[in-house]
């Protein structure tokens, strides 16, 4: 039972990042199949890798858009179920009524340790670390408009018995993380901004 918002479109919480702003199941698929990292030494019990390009409308913070997707993705699962996972994504985000567009990108190592199950609270809680540029937003052809990079650790808390979230706390941050620090509020603010002006 690990979150299924594995790349977070790098690694925003559920409902107020770009993933939750992703309306279509295909963008969710995709942006999800690039999960979150693991044990030091241990061998895998499973891995695998993943390169694609994919094509797609979605709406994304409320506003139609066509996007083009590339994902690389090197995943490793340990057997106390822990994880490493080495990807990245460049995507182009065009709204089609003006042509307006930004690039959306993210790159790094994600690393979650085994989960913590607490059977008389009833919780389990995943730790997962991000350390690159889990995202990057910039114009087509010009300036970055909001950049995260570093390293940024959280413990998401879900009911042991219905999955649903609980709480989402950030542990450790170092770099800049204007994303994490708006609490998620930005990445719509500048795509908003980007693609209806």
């Amino acid at each position: 039972m690990r979150p299924t918002d594995r790349s977070r479109w790098a690694y925003r919480p559920p409902c107020s990042d770009a993933l939750a702003c992703c309306e279509s199941e295909e963008a969710r698929a995709l942006l999800t199949a690039a999960p979150a990292g693991a044990a030091v030494g241990a061998k895998p019990i499973e891995q695998f890798h993943d390169h694609f390009t994919e094509s797609f409308s979605d709406v994304i913070c409320g506003i139609p858009v066509d996007v083009v997707i590339v994902v690389t993705d090197n995943f490793f699962l340990y057997e106390d179920d822990s994880f490493r996972d080495t990807a990245s994504f460049r995507s182009t985000v065009t709204n089609p009524v003006n042509g307006d567009s930004v690039r959306i990108s993210s790159a790094g190592q994600n690393r979650g340790s085994a989960p913590i199950v607490d059977e008389e609270a009833g919780t389990i809680t995943f730790l997962t670390s991000f350390k690159g540029r889990p995202e990057k937003v910039q114009t087509a052809n010009g300036p970055v408009l909001t950049r995260d990079a570093g390293i940024i650790t959280f413990a998401d808390t879900f009911d042991l018995e219905t999955g649903d979230p609980i709480s989402s706390e950030v542990l450790v941050t170092k770099g800049p993380h204007p994303e994490a620090d708006s609490d998620f509020t930005l990445f719509c603010e500048v795509i908003t901004e980007a693609l209806t002006t």
